[in-house]
């Protein structure tokens, strides 16, 4: 990891991977997260996806949720 280059995203207001990661498993530590699914890009390019406990179906739907917050987000 490189730490300069997070400080210097994070001052610019990105949002970076490692403070996504975070705020999730401080909020898992908390209790507050029933589930979760996550799509990631890796530094190869390829693409993954996770998802905890929960059926496939739920997770799709969990995805589609995703997509329309994306989306809704694209139109503000």
């Amino acid at each position: 990891m490189d730490e300069i280059k997070e400080r210097r995203d994070l001052r610019a207001g990105k949002v970076t991977p490692l403070a996504c990661a975070g705020s999730l498993q401080q909020a898992a530590e908390q209790g507050r997260i029933e589930a979760f699914v996550a799509v990631v890009k890796l530094a190869d390019g390829s693409i993954q996806t996770v998802w905890s406990h929960i059926q496939n179906t739920e997770a799709l739907g969990l995805l589609e949720c995703g997509k329309d917050d994306v989306m809704q987000q694209m139109r503000e």
